[in-house]
């Protein structure tokens, strides 16, 4: 009897608990993360006979050995690929439509604006003693100006979305990886019991999808169930993860890209087997934004250029050669980074073609509470308690400096950014020249047609 109702008991326990299991499913059904559980019975042997008692052969039922997770690892690691492949794309669609809706011809872009501005030279052309259309014409190059350094302030804008992107997913990336591990030191510990640590797992495979949402991962799986993640989807990038050891991510930015890093402390090393995720997405915008500033750049300096090498050759009302209608000459400021936290440093310019070409360096002295602005391209230093007044330039210094915080100033590279009309009279326009060019384009024209129809048959 005895045997009997413990063959009984130990049935009614193996059905509760399977019975509990199929609600578990059943209720975590929608949970993300969540991964169906089997209950695995096995049976429970009879007793073993003695000297003095006999074997038991009739068995005493069947128990719940274990309850394991549904785990695929190899359909796991596609659907993180699949996931890490779309986000990539996502971010990199989303800014390609700003650039895109940036850039696409729309009246008063800046397609239209150079239009405006070579018609409004061609009437200067026309008409030289026309000084209406003189003006006409300087408050169009000004507005081209404008649209020049306006187009390149808003990539300027968008490459520093992109860059906020890198930096937050790094940052994301770093605390998902220190949770990780955290994760595995758990699955060790309860590892030590013998039982299935199924809602730690669960919690793993989440926390790993999450990651790989920012970047790809290649992951690797102990017995027990410890994730080993290093970056990039062939296995051979800097581990990020391995047990309950952790490294962090950053980014760095130089060359016109973005690179992530990983590592520990001041130990980060770059890293391009970023190749998907959105931290992929936001490197990838990056650069084709830094390969559109560049070409904005080149079409700036190119109108500057051309139109100021043409209009030296002729002479305005006052008889004197052209003088250059733009400049593309600019400063820019670079603070030191052991500098005080609240530095900034304005640079206002007032005559782009007196400019100094070299490096210049300006360094407090806590003393006597003057900055001092030093350089080959100066022929004496200029000293100054918070205003520093160089030629062709203003440069003025706020916040709380300690004693040989320095900066620089440099030649801005970026002549869309820079570019500047420089005439501000009617009389300025050298108008011979520009008639002298459009009178060269017509003969050439006509040349051209009476070629063709000496060529046509009769």
């Amino acid at each position: 009897m005895s045997s009997l109702f413990d063959v009984g008991k130990s049935a009614v326990q193996s059905y509760r608990q399977a019975l509990a299991v199929t609600g578990q499913n059943i209720a975590n059904i929608n949970t993300e993360g969540y991964k169906r559980r089997t209950a695995d019975l096995e049976e429970v042997a009879g007793s073993q006979g003695g000297i003095t008692s006999l074997a038991n052969q009739s068995g005493l039922g069947v128990r719940v050995a274990d309850i394991r997770r549904a785990f695929d690892g190899f359909l796991l690691a596609r659907t993180n690929t699949s996931n890490s492949n779309y986000q990539k794309v996502n971010v990199f669609l989303d800014n390609l439509q700003q650039l895109e809706n940036t850039l696409l011809p729309t009246e008063g872009g800046l397609g239209e604006q150079i239009g405006r501005f070579f018609s409004a030279l061609s009437d200067a052309a026309s008409a030289p003693t026309d000084l209406a259309s003189r003006a006409v014409a300087i408050e169009v190059g000004k507005s081209l100006v404008a649209s020049f350094n306006g187009l390149a302030q808003q990539l300027d804008q968008f490459q520093k979305a992109a860059v906020e992107q890198a930096n937050t997913g790094a940052t994301e990336l770093s605390l998902l990886a220190k949770e990780l591990a955290g994760i595995n030191a758990k699955i060790l510990s309860s590892g030590q019991s013998g039982q299935t640590p199924n809602a730690l797992l669960d919690l793993r495979d989440r926390t790993i999808s999450e990651m790989s949402l920012l970047a790809s991962l290649t992951v690797d799986y102990s017995d027990l169930g410890v994730a080993k993640v290093s970056i990039g989807s062939i296995g051979t990038g800097p581990i990020l993860v391995d047990g309950s050891h952790y490294s962090t991510a950053g980014y760095s930015e130089s060359f016109g890209r973005i690179q992530i890093t990983i590592g520990s402390g001041a130990n980060l090393r770059p890293t391009s087997q970023v190749d998907s995720g959105s931290l992929s997405g936001a490197i990838d915008a990056f650069s084709l934004i830094d390969e559109v500033k560049q070409e904005l750049d080149n079409l700036a300096f190119l109108v500057s250029s051309e139109v100021n090498s043409q209009h030296s050759k002729g002479f305005d009302l006052d008889g004197r050669a052209g003088k250059p209608m733009f400049s593309t000459f600019g400063l820019t400021a670079e603070i030191s980074p052991s500098a005080s936290d609240d530095i900034r440093v304005q640079i206002d310019i007032v005559d782009p073609l007196a400019l100094p070409s070299g490096t210049l360096v300006a360094r407090f002295n806590k003393e006597k509470g003057l900055w001092t602005l030093e350089g080959d391209a100066l022929p004496a230093p200029i000293v100054g308690k918070d205003v520093l007044r160089g030629p062709g330039f203003t440069v003025t210094v706020t916040g709380t400096p300690n004693n040989a915080d320095y900066f620089e100033l440099k030649r801005a590279v970026s002549a869309a950014a820079n570019i500047q009309f420089l005439l501000s009279k009617p009389q300025e326009i050298a108008a011979s020249s520009l008639l002298a060019v459009e009178a060269s384009l017509k003969n050439t024209s006509e040349a051209s047609l009476e070629a063709n129809a000496v060529a046509q048959p009769k």
